[in-house]
C-alpha cells in the first residue's frame, strides 16, 4: 500500500494537533498531510493535488461542513472523506452520510488504534474501487477495438437476443472463467444462459433484461452485477457493461452487445470485509454485555456497603468511630472509582459519558483526598504534601466527582511509584476569568520517574511507562492515565506531564470551574424540604440490603410506602393496594423481572398508565439497552445512589420543589 496523503480541514488548531498526534501514531505509513482552516481554502488546495483521503470538521466558518462535501464530492466524486463531529451531533453525521461521506468520527474517539483500522480498511476499499475503475476503464478501451480483436480479447464480449432468450456470439472467454475446456463446450445457444446463470440470480437476470427492452436509450451503457455457475458449481461474479445492440420493429431492444469480467476476487474481498464488520460488532457486544453483568454484580453488594456505612454516619456515632465510618465510606466511594475506570473507559469509548454540575466546597474534597491517602503514604514512609493556594475560591460549581477521580488516579499512582521522600498536591489559580477561574493542580513526586522518550505513551489505553519487572512489582491496569486524560479533555482541560528517568515526575492538570454563590455551612442552613408526605410510593427490590435502605430513606422523607421483592409482588400490590404515586423498579429481580412487570404495568393497568416509574438498577449500561426503551421508564436512578439524587429525581417526577443536600447514600 502506497503511504497515504491526507487533508484535514479543521478550523480548531488543537483538534488539528489531536488528529495528526493520532495520525502520527498510527501504523500506517502516512504521506504528504496538508491543513486547510477554511473550505474556500480546501477547494483552491483539492484544484492542484487529490490526496488519499480527506478528514472533514463539519463545523467550519463562513459555511457548514456539509456544503464543502458536497462541493468536494463535485470535484472529485471518488475521493473518501470521513467527518469530524462533537459529541451528541450523530444527526449531522448521517446527513453527511447520506451527501457521500464515507464515515465519521466524533472527536473525542479519535486515537491511533482506531485510526490505523480505519486506514487500513481505506486502503482496501481504494484498491477495490482503483480495481473497479481500471475494469471500466478496461471495458471502455476494449469496446472501441471490439470488431479487430473480439476474439484475442481476455474480457468477455458478447450478443445475445433477450427477445428469443439465446447467444448470438461469444469469445469464448466465458468459458475459460468457467472451468469449461473446448471439449466441454456443445454449442446450444437456446440452453446456454439458463445453464450458466446462478439459480440465485435468474430472477434479477429476467428483470435487468425487460428493463434494457423497454426502458434503454441507445446511447445508454448499463453495468449490472451477476452470479455466474462454474463447472464445479462454485459461484462467478461477473460485472457487465451493456448497449442496445439491435431493435425489432416496434423499437423495442432486441438484441443487446456487452463486454464482461470477472470481479469474484473483489466481492470475495467485499465479504470479507463485511464479515469483519459482524465480528467487530458481535466483539463489542460481548464486551458491553461483560461489562453490563460485571457492573451489576459488583454494585449490588456496594450499595450495601456504602448505604449503611451512611445511615450509620447519620446515627449517634461521635468521635473516633464516626471519623472510622467516614475512612470507610471513603475507601467504599475509592473502590467504586476503580470500577468505574474500567465502566468509564467503556462509556467513553461508546460516547455515553456524561458530567455533572453541582456546587462543592474544594478544600473540603481535597482535605478528604488527602486523609484518604495518608494511610498508604505513611506505610511507605513518604511525606504526604498539599498546598493550596490564598487566591482559589473555596466554594466551586462543576463535576467534583471528576475532578476527584482524576486526583484519585494522579496520587494513587504517585505514591504507588514513590519509595521514599514525598507526593505533593498544589493547586494555585491559573486565570480568573470572572464568574469562572481555571485551575491549576500539580502532582508531584519524588519516585522513579518516567524516561523522556516513553511521556508521550503514558497516556494510552492500558500503557505502562515501566519496564516489566517495574510493573509486575508495582502492578496496576494502564487504564489508569488514559481515562484521566479523557476526563480531562471531556471537562475542556488539559494535562500533561513532566519527567526525567530516577528524578521523580510532575503531572499538570488545568480545569475550568465556575465561582459558586453561598458556601456549603450557609446551604445547609437554608431550610431542608425533604418531605413526600401525603405521597405513596411503590418500590420494588430483592436485595434485602436495599430494602434497608429504601425503608430507612422513605421513612425520613415521611412517605407512604410498600416494599416489594420482585415484580409479580409489584403487580399484586398495584392489584390489592390501591393508588399509588410513583414507582420504584429495580431491573434485575428473581420471580419476574422489573421489564417483563413494566410492559405488564403499561398495557394492562390503564390507571397506572401514565404514573412514573423510575428505573434503580447497578447496570451502568442498561438505560441504553433495547430492550429497555419499549417499557417506557420516566427515568433511570443507578446503584450505588446518592440519596440527595434519589429524592430530586423523585422530586422531579411528582412535581415538588425540594431543596436537598448532597448526602451520600450510595
Amino acid at each position: 500500500m502506497a503511504p497515504l496523503s491526507i487533508l484535514l480541514v479543521e478550523d480548531d488548531e488543537i483538534d488539528a494537533m489531536n488528529l495528526l498526534r493520532a495520525i502520527k501514531k498510527s501504523q500506517v505509513e502516512i504521506g504528504e498531510v496538508k491543513i486547510c482552516k477554511y473550505a474556500e481554502d480546501a477547494l483552491l488546495t483539492l484544484d492542484s493535488w487529490v490526496p488519499g483521503c480527506v478528514f472533514l470538521d463539519y463545523q467550519l466558518p463562513k459555511t457548514s461542513g456539509l456544503e464543502l462535501l458536497k462541493k468536494i464530492k463535485e470535484m472529485v466524486p471518488q475521493l473518501p472523506v470521513i467527518v469530524l463531529t462533537s459529541q451528541g451531533d450523530e444527526r449531522i453525521a448521517v446527513e453527511m452520510m447520506k451527501a457521500g461521506a464515507t464515515d465519521y468520527y466524533p472527536k473525542s474517539e479519535i486515537n491511533a488504534e482506531k485510526l490505523t483500522k480505519a486506514f487500513h480498511t481505506l486502503g482496501q476499499m481504494l484498491e477495490v474501487e482503483k480495481g473497479r475503475e481500471d475494469a471500466r476503464q478496461e471495458l471502455a478501451e476494449k469496446e472501441e477495438f471490439i470488431n479487430k480483436i473480439a476474439l484475442l480479447s481476455p474480457n468477455i464480449i458478447y450478443v445475445i437476443d433477450i427477445e428469443k432468450w439465446t447467444n448470438i456470439f461469444h469469445n469464448k472467454q466465458i468459458w475459460k472463467i468457467l472451468g469449461y475446456s473446448e471439449d466441454d463446450i456443445v454449442t446450444d445457444s437456446k440452453n446456454e444462459l439458463k445453464k450458466i446463470i446462478n439459480n440465485q440470480d435468474q430472477l434479477t437476470f429476467r428483470r435487468h433484461y425487460h428493463y434494457m427492452r423497454h426502458y434503454v436509450k441507445d446511447e445508454d451503457v448499463i453495468e449490472k452485477e451477476f452470479r455466474l455457475k462454474h463447472k464445479d458449481d462454485s459461484e462467478v461474479w461477473i460485472i457487465t457493461r451493456e448497449v442496445p445492440f439491435k431493435r425489432n420493429e416496434q423499437g423495442t431492444v432486441q438484441e443487446v452487445l456487452g463486454t464482461a469480467i470477472d470481479i469474484t476476487s473483489r466481492k470475495q474481498a467485499e465479504q470479507e470485509l463485511i464479515q469483519a464488520k459482524r465480528d467487530a460488532e458481535e466483539a463489542t457486544r460481548i464486551k458491553s454485555d461483560f461489562l453490563s453483568t460485571m457492573s451489576h454484580e459488583i454494585r449490588t453488594p456496594m450499595n450495601g456497603i456504602i448505604g449503611f456505612t451512611d445511615i450509620l454516619l447519620n446515627s449517634d456515632f461521635k468521635g473516633q468511630d464516626k471519623e472510622y465510618l467516614k475512612m470507610i465510606k471513603n475507601s467504599a466511594d475509592n473502590l467504586l472509582v476503580i470500577l468505574n475506570d474500567i465502566l468509564d473507559f467503556s462509556k467513553i469509548e461508546a460516547g455515553k459519558f456524561g458530567l455533572e454540575s453541582f456546587q462543592f466546597d474544594l478544600k473540603e474534597k481535597l482535605d478528604v483526598l488527602i486523609r484518604t491517602f495518608e494511610v498508604r503514604a505513611r506505610e511507605k514512609s513518604i511525606n504526604l504534601l498539599f498546598e493550596c493556594a490564598d487566591d482559589v475560591p473555596q466554594i466551586l460549581l462543576g463535576d467534583a466527582y471528576r475532578l476527584n477521580q482524576i486526583l484519585i488516579n494522579l496520587v494513587g499512582n504517585a505514591i504507588k511509584f514513590t519509595e521514599n521522600g514525598f507526593v505533593k498536591i498544589a493547586v494555585q489559580l491559573e486565570k480568573d476569568h470572572g464568574t469562572n477561574v481555571d485551575l491549576k493542580i500539580d502532582v508531584s513526586d519524588s519516585g522513579i520517574g518516567i524516561s523522556e522518550d516513553k511521556l508521550n505513551d503514558i497516556f494510552e489505553s492500558f500503557s505502562q511507562a515501566h519496564h516489566n519487572n517495574a510493573t509486575k512489582y508495582f502492578g496496576g491496569t494502564g487504564l489508569g492515565l488514559s481515562i484521566t486524560r479523557k476526563i480531562t479533555e471531556l471537562m475542556n482541560g488539559t494535562i500533561s506531564a513532566k519527567s526525567k528517568l530516577g528524578e521523580g515526575a510532575t503531572f499538570s492538570v488545568v480545569l475550568n470551574f465556575g465561582k459558586g454563590g453561598m458556601s456549603l455551612e450557609e446551604e445547609a442552613q437554608a431550610p431542608e424540604n425533604l418531605s413526600l408526605k401525603g405521597f405513596r410510593i411503590l418500590a420494588a427490590d430483592d436485595v434485602p440490603a436495599n430494602q434497608m435502605i429504601l425503608k430507612h430513606l422513605l421513612n425520613r422523607w415521611e412517605a407512604a410506602f410498600t416494599i416489594c421483592g420482585n415484580g409479580g409482588e409489584v403487580l399484586t400490590s398495584l392489584h390489592e393496594d390501591g393508588d399509588y404515586d410513583l414507582i420504584l423498579m429495580d431491573i434485575q429481580m428473581p420471580v419476574m423481572d422489573g421489564i417483563t412487570a413494566m410492559k405488564i404495568i403499561r398495557s394492562q393497568f390503564p390507571k397506572y398508565a401514565h404514573i412514573p416509574v423510575i428505573a434503580f438498577t447497578a447496570d451502568t449500561f442498561a438505560e441504553n439497552a433495547p430492550e429497555l426503551e419499549s417499557c417506557h421508564f420516566n427515568d433511570f436512578v443507578t446503584k450505588p445512589f446518592k440519596a440527595d439524587e434519589l429524592i430530586r429525581v423523585i422530586s422531579r417526577h411528582l412535581a415538588l420543589n425540594v431543596t436537598a443536600r448532597p448526602v451520600a447514600v450510595s
